[in-house]
């Protein structure tokens, strides 16, 4: 697709964008073919030129300086000039997924965000800090240059409408580096993962051929949520994609509970995006998906699904899985605890991407050892804990279950050991167990965590079918 009509700059350069500090960043538009076009630059008295392509499109790259500025670059096509005013240096992350990701400050009808009013009062000191671009263009199945969408401060009205995820994490590192911080969300509500990648993308991604088949037969719904692979990638990805970030967080999912090879996608996407971004392996952090009745609390799909999207850590380099078993809604499948899901995600970044060193473990526990006592307890020990799982205060655990040799599983009682890394587990119904899980319902309420609060995820010890 061909501009034509004179000179114009991708909106992602808009009034008040935030670019990526000391980087160098490229820029691009479109203009009359074989016209000349200068970008100059405040902040450094620079200038760069271009020649518009036959396709009408032009490119330069320019380098940002250290964070902070309010700095304006000028591009000048003959007698036509384009001033972007007020632009940021400072850090610039992409937000995607589905509707736990796109979920704005303001909710949902009948499901709120934690603290809002709080942070609703809070939004005018942070608005030119942090900023938000905020994409809204349709699925299409044509590939897409541009996107009609601008920066914004998030001032109350722009706040209201920002994902809760996203301003929340942007929000933290904000006050945590005291730069600004540029989000870029990307999500549509109900949309699986096939979306936002290419059909490249989805053939390499080693998908067996019945996996693949069903994947390509996949189709959209007329007024309904995104589901054909590269719908969300062509009208809302491309038009963004190489503008530099930091790294990308993701809340997705619940469009793909039961799909076995969902942690192959999931992986081929971040290849996908990292190749096209030219941004090498930033980091890719993502949530894993929180409890909830999805129809059926004692079915057992959700806590399936969870091990799936875990199992792309092994194949996805510097990603990261946060876990919100203890944050989910029996009620709703869009829990209000977004602070929780964006402070995890912060801390990892801040760890990953800036060197923070909290000095303590970031992952989450999971068991190392199960022994099956003569008394009739499971004793397990768990890793990444340093003796802090559960705090002496809250002993007793929800979410266990254990069975016998006949395979049935009956809900037990669970305390944390005074050494704190080790859980007895025992039921009545179940003299001699020889199998446990934690919180492999898709809802239990189950409240497992560490100390300072990062949850467990679901696991089992048996590989049984029932």
């Amino acid at each position: 697709m061909a501009f034509a009509g004179g000179l114009k700059v991708a909106h992602v350069f808009s009034d008040h964008a935030v670019m990526q500090r000391e980087a160098t960043v490229p820029v691009w538009g479109w203009g009359d073919p074989g016209a000349k076009v200068t970008v100059h630059t405040s902040w450094d008295n620079a200038s760069t030129g271009a020649t518009v392509g036959k396709d009408g499109a032009w490119r330069v790259r320019v380098s940002t300086g250290v964070a902070g500025g309010s700095h304006t670059m000028t591009v000048r096509s003959g007698k036509e000039t384009v001033e972007v005013r007020d632009i940021a240096f400072g850090e610039v992350w992409l937000c995607s997924g589905q509707s736990n990701m796109e979920m704005p400050m303001r909710g949902y009808g009948f499901q709120e965000i934690e603290g809002f009013r709080e942070q609703l009062m809070e939004s005018i000191e942070y608005a030119s800090r942090v900023r938000v671009f905020n994409i809204k263009a349709d699925t299409t199945h044509v590939a897409q240059q541009d996107v009609e969408t601008v920066w914004e401060y998030t001032e109350p009205e722009a706040f209201c409408n920002t994902s809760a995820v996203g301003y929340l994490f942007a929000k933290r590192l904000a006050r945590t580096l005291d730069v600004p911080v540029g989000i870029i969300v990307n999500a549509w509500g109900g949309s699986r993962i096939e979306p936002w990648m290419n059909m490249e993308s989805v053939e390499q991604a080693g998908l067996a051929e019945d996996e693949l088949a069903a994947v390509k037969a996949l189709r959209e719904h007329a007024n309904r949520w995104p589901n054909s692979i590269g719908t969300c990638w062509n009208g809302r990805m491309l038009p963004v994609a190489g503008y530099p970030v930091k790294g990308f967080i993701w809340y997705q999912g619940c469009s793909n509970i039961g799909q076995a090879c969902y942690d192959k996608l999931q992986t081929a996407m971040v290849k996908l995006w990292r190749e096209t971004w030219g941004v090498g392996e930033v980091p890719f952090i993502y949530a894993l998906l929180a409890p909830y009745e999805h129809g059926d609390p004692d079915g057992r799909w959700r806590p399936e699904f969870v091990r799936t999207q875990m199992k792309a850590l092994e194949t996805t380099p510097n990603s990261y899985a946060v876990c919100t078993e203890t944050l989910g809604k029996k009620e709703t499948v869009h829990p209000p605890y977004k602070q929780e899901v964006a402070d995890m995600m912060a801390l990892r970044a801040l760890n990953c991407a800036y060197g923070f060193n909290p000095g303590i473990t970031l992952d989450y526990p999971e068991p190392k050892t199960v022994a099956y006592l003569e008394d009739g307890r499971v004793e397990i020990t768990f890793t990444n804990v340093w003796s802090n799982l559960m705090s002496i205060c809250a002993r007793d655990i929800r979410g266990f279950e254990l069975a016998g040799e006949d395979r049935v599983f009956h809900l037990a009682e669970a305390q944390v050991d005074w050494d704190g890394q080790t859980v007895h587990v025992q039921c009545a119904a179940v003299p001699h167990p020889v199998a446990v899980r934690y919180s492999y319902r898709n809802w239990m309420d189950p409240n497992m965590q560490t100390s300072y609060g990062i949850p467990v995820p679901p696991f089992r010890t048996d590989d049984w079918n029932e």
